[in-house]
């Protein structure tokens, strides 16, 4: 089964002699990523929509969003800081878009004032 979610293209093979059952399989995984990219896309609204239109404001949480930002938390512990998912708002002006063009130290600089996991309460 083959479906893009979250940007990318995906695909999902089952080995299993029931090719039903593999197919059911692959439905099953298909719509658990495509309900993960619902509940948290960046580009339609979500939770993570919500958390950023909040800017800094609290947002009441779900047991499922608590846990990711739990190991978000982890992430950035055991990596020394370089995992830090408040890195996001740095789209602004750095694009992976294949032009290979570099944004201006400036532009970076505003940024990086609004990143900083020491920041999340």
């Amino acid at each position: 089964s083959e479906f893009t979610a979250m940007g990318s293209p995906c695909a999902v093979f089952v080995d299993c002699y029931d090719e039903e059952l593999g197919a059911r399989i692959a439905g099953v995984v298909r719509a658990e990523a495509e309900r993960v990219e619902a509940r948290y896309s960046r580009y339609r609204p979500s939770v993570v929509t919500t958390i950023n239109q909040r800017a800094g404001e609290p947002v009441e949480l779900d047991a499922e969003t608590c846990d990711l930002i739990d190991y978000a938390a982890t992430c950035h512990h055991l990596s020394e800081g370089r995992f830090d998912i408040t890195s996001g708002v740095l789209r602004r002006v750095w694009r992976f878009d294949g032009t290979g063009t570099v944004p201006a130290q400036a532009e970076i600089d505003q940024c990086l004032q609004h990143v900083g996991w020491r920041r999340v309460r």
